[in-house]
């Protein structure tokens, strides 16, 4: 198939789950050859350590197939962005390799983007799934009231609606002539879903859509964090940086009042607490006690702040133990000594790959390797041998002021 027939790029980068790239291309491949449109499926392999290379090796032969593998691991941005330039169709769409398009919607969407050549880019929420036995949707990630279409260069109409809506523009549709001026790997203090959208409105006009044309796992029975979530937690503060800069954009060509000023302040302050919030509800729920405690004084420089289901003394507590137990299980392969003066009920409370590393047994006689020892009654472990390590909680705990 020649690239002027290629109507979509379904683009999919991927790292470590085969099994959940098989479930996608298969689902793809059957889905859309259905619906008799000209499709490929760009799929862009991290560096994988599974099985993922020896499947793709096997899919050789579909002619929808067009397979990357990258040089070295570059982490989820650079391998979007790889995959996405990587598109030879006249749109392309942006998909996790654990997600699922909704193939009617899509079609109906680039039947909108065809009919309108000024519209370079269709976003829309995404349908959240829980993909654990039994559950199912969940709904979509944010909600707009209706179409919305922005033209060219209507950078302040767009930073308004996002603010007003809580937007996140991170499922697309693109037209390849804007994708190729508007994405490539990612760029400091900001969010990449803002700085793409806000790139792509220079060239051409975008459309939100109501409807989600894409499933998107937001829980599963896979260990590891999902990407949102990741994003959520620790990347939050980029989602600022994406802000300012497309409101820099809304400036162009004006002569912003101090008022003006303020009321961006203000409109962006609100939908950061808002995320930040969230933020740290997360934090607390997977037992980040540092992060959760340091998020809280950044939130509390503005307002008061209510934790949910703790409170800031026993936060400062548990961040001081989280930190001295991390550290402890650090200071080699061997499993720090739990002082038994620090209760179950405490441990517990401590993220599971922390506990994993501790142990309350005491060695008998010598050993080879030193020992970590995490104390809070200050004669425990004593005599310390000249191999071994203290790691007093109390004053990891003083340092939480």
């Amino acid at each position: 198939m020649s690239e002027s027939e290629i109507l979509l790029s379904i683009c999919v980068p991927t790292y470590n789950r085969q099994f959940l790239l098989e479930r996608n291309i298969s689902f793809h491949l059957k889905s859309f050859r259905e619906l008799g449109i000209s499709f490929e499926i760009v799929v862009v392999d991290d560096c994988s350590t599974d099985n993922t290379a020896e499947y793709m090796k096997s899919l050789a032969h579909v002619p929808e197939i067009s397979a990357f593998r990258r040089a070295s691991n570059s982490g989820f941005v650079s391998n979007y962005a790889f995959a996405m330039r990587r598109a030879k169709g006249r749109y392309a769409v942006f998909l996790g390799d654990d997600d699922l398009l909704i193939p009617e919607k899509v079609v109906e969407y680039l039947r909108l983007m065809e009919a309108d050549p000024d519209l370079g880019m269709i976003q829309a929420p995404w349908l959240l799934v829980d993909a654990r036995p039994g559950r199912g949707d969940m709904g979509p990630f944010y909600r707009i009231p209706g179409p919305t279409r922005f033209a060219r260069g209507d950078f302040r109409g767009l930073l308004d609606f996002i603010l007003a809506w809580h937007v996140f523009p991170e499922f697309l549709i693109v037209r390849r002539d804007v994708l190729d001026k508007t994405i490539s790997g990612g760029t400091p203090f900001i969010f990449w879903a803002y700085l793409y959208t806000t790139r792509a409105l220079d060239k051409a006009g975008v459309m939100f859509v109501p409807e989600p044309f894409a499933r998107v796992t937001a829980v599963s029975d896979d260990p590891r964090m999902q990407q949102g979530n990741n994003e959520c937690m620790f990347q939050w503060d980029t989602y600022r940086g994406g802000l300012e800069y497309l409101a820099s954009q809304s400036w162009k060509g004006q002569q912003p009042t101090p008022l003006d000023y303020q009321n961006t302040t203000e409109k962006i302050m609100d939908f950061m607490y808002k995320r930040q919030s969230v933020a740290l509800r997360l934090h607390i729920q997977t037992k980040n006690w540092v992060e959760a405690y340091i998020l809280y004084h950044r939130m509390a420089a503005y307002k008061e702040i209510t934790l949910p289901g703790t409170s800031v003394d026993m936060l400062r507590k548990l961040a001081g133990v989280a930190m001295a137990a991390s550290e402890a299980t650090s200071f080699n392969a061997l499993p720090a000594i739990v002082d038994p003066a620090l209760t179950a009920d405490l441990i517990n409370l401590l993220p599971a790959k922390v506990q994993e590393r501790l142990t309350r047994n005491v060695p008998m006689g010598a050993e080879d390797g030193g020992r970590a020892w995490l104390k809070l009654d200050p004669r425990f472990g004593e005599p310390m041998r000249p191999q071994d390590a203290a790691f007093n909680v109390s004053s990891y705990v003083d340092q939480f002021i």
